[in-house]
């Protein structure tokens, strides 16, 4: 696919002669006259731009300050590093240092050779190209940092780092949320019967069955062996014991078939409610709900307990 760039000049020969260029070259390309129009359409167009070609004196806003806005945009907006190369006459010495220092990635002295452009847009594109490899890897080792090997939920150490963020977003504004523990009943059973690769296809179909009800603003993650968690987020206290005994239905439904093996499974679940009214932490929460999850499978398992 085509890169598109961006044209900022208040010279309409200099966008034309640009815009030449670039067609020559296969780029698709759009236009703006000075530094705001070019925010604005940075703004409209953020996700299909490419490059920006910047020129650095212009009336309204120049290219210098309106780098910096675009950059501070990209920030706030957590977006990928878009290049840009800064266009001018001048070469004096603190005009290019302060192309750098604005934001820019390269500093191009008009007039223009189609071959200089030519070898600084495929510059631009390589290093763009890498950003966007190192981008893509960053995310793949945050997903295995953050997941359970096994069955693609949240591990552990992600589930707790959200149910840190919910208690604080519960205190802030003044809204409930729900912790649910949940234990698959005599799962020593099933290993011990049908095997650890049985075993681990129970795990896996009980986390999908759940991250399937799940609603987009709810988390499921491992907490260890057949122990997993659900967070609520923003939750009515009057629909919670409903919304778990849903989920432990859903588990017990039907079995779960592995080769020719129909194996039944059934989960006990400890849940309880957090408003942010008493000073409670992380670790005191969790201590709770692990209670209601032991008393749920000493009072006969296969259901849930509620402590609001």
């Amino acid at each position: 696919m085509a890169m598109r760039v961006l044209i900022v000049d208040d010279t309409k020969t200099d966008r034309l002669l640009l815009k030449l260029h670039l067609s020559k070259l296969g780029y698709g390309t759009i236009e703006a006259n000075n530094g705001q129009e070019a925010i604005d359409l940075f703004v409209e167009n953020s996700q299909d731009l490419d490059l920006i070609l910047m020129d650095v004196q212009m009336p309204c806003l120049n290219g210098f300050d309106a780098v910096r806005a675009i950059r501070k945009i990209q920030e706030q907006e957590k977006q990928e590093w878009l290049p840009v190369i800064f266009l001018s006459a001048s070469a004096e010495d603190d005009d290019i240092e302060g192309a750098i220092l604005a934001g820019g990635d390269d500093y191009l002295m008009k007039p223009i050779s189609q071959k200089v452009l030519s070898a600084k847009m495929l510059a631009m594109q390589r290093i763009a190209d890498m950003r966007r490899r190192l981008v893509e890897t960053n995310l793949a080792l945050e997903h295995l940092a953050s997941t359970d090997h096994l069955t693609d939920v949240a591990n552990r150490r992600a589930f707790e780092f959200v149910l840190d963020r919910e208690m604080s977003f519960t205190r802030r504004y003044g809204v409930h949320m729900a912790l649910a523990m949940f234990d698959l009943d005599k799962f020593k059973v099933v290993n011990d019967t049908y095997g650890h690769e049985a075993g681990d296809a129970v795990l896996v179909e009980v986390s999908k069955r759940i991250k399937i009800a799940l609603r987009d603003s709810d988390i499921i993650g491992r907490l260890g062996g057949e122990e997993f968690g659900i967070i609520l987020h923003n939750v009515k206290e009057d629909d919670v014991f409903k919304v778990f005994d849903r989920y432990r239905k859903i588990i017990a439904e039907q079995p779960v078939s592995y080769e020719d093996i129909e194996i039944p499974i059934t989960t006990s679940v400890g849940v309880v409610m957090y408003t942010g009214e008493k000073v409670e932490d992380k670790a005191a929460l969790l201590k709770r709900a692990d209670a209601s999850l032991y008393e749920a499978k000493e009072t006969g398992r296969n259901k849930v307990v509620y402590h609001p």
